[in-house]
């Protein structure tokens, strides 16, 4: 099996799963897991860093900003056109499948009141998409193994702190942070697929 199609059978099951567990959620709204994940408590003033670091001004920022960086070093921009592209679309078939979900938030808030329905996590999307699509960037990237370890490491600690944020503020349960996380992972399997495909493929 090729690497492509090692990355599409994992976008597959990814995606499989993400609606297997909003099958279950709708069907069973209060799970266990979800009762026993109760970090509202903690940091709010660093939660709500981290869930504005999700949100578009901030996620916006950044695509100028490493489009600047790209065109400086004559790297092109079609990569943060292509993350910028799936950033705009995962963002909506997270809104589709709320839509299609409708689990009701939680009863409890820490500041604020979101909007729109729970599952799944359209921060926990941007974690994955966003941050750790980045985190890839980085990883594959001709940078000094030092620096660029110490960055991919940094992009991936950002994605965690933004689906704690969620939880921290009471925004989601914690299921809505894994379909997110899985949602966005299919994504960025399937992007990654379609790069070794087309992109990366050996010239005949």
């Amino acid at each position: 099996m090729s690497r492509a199609a090692e990355y599409y059978v994992a976008a597959g099951i990814l995606f499989a799963a993400f609606v297997a567990l909003g099958e279950l959620v709708t069907r069973k709204p209060a799970l266990r897991v979800d009762a026993a994940a109760l970090f509202h408590m903690h940091a709010t003033p660093l939660a709500r860093f981290f869930t504005m670091s999700g949100r578009w001004v901030f996620i916006v920022s950044g695509f100028v900003i490493a489009t600047a960086i790209f065109e400086h070093l004559h790297r092109g921009i079609i990569i943060p056109v292509l993350l910028s592209l799936s950033q705009m679309l995962t963002q909506g078939l997270a809104e589709l499948f709320k839509a299609h979900f409708r689990r009701v938030r939680p009863e409890y808030w820490v500041v604020g009141l979101d909007l729109g329905k729970s599952y799944p996590s359209g921060h926990a999307v941007t974690a994955i998409v966003f941050f750790c699509g980045w985190a890839c960037v980085v990883a594959f990237s001709a940078l000094p193994a030092g620096p660029k370890y110490a960055l991919a490491a940094l992009l991936i600690a950002w994605a965690i702190g933004v689906d704690w944020s969620r939880l921290a503020l009471g925004a989601h349960y914690l299921t809505d942070i894994a379909g997110g996380t899985l949602l966005g992972s299919a994504w960025l399997c399937a992007l990654l697929g379609a790069i070794h495909q087309f992109a990366l493929a050996p010239t005949p």
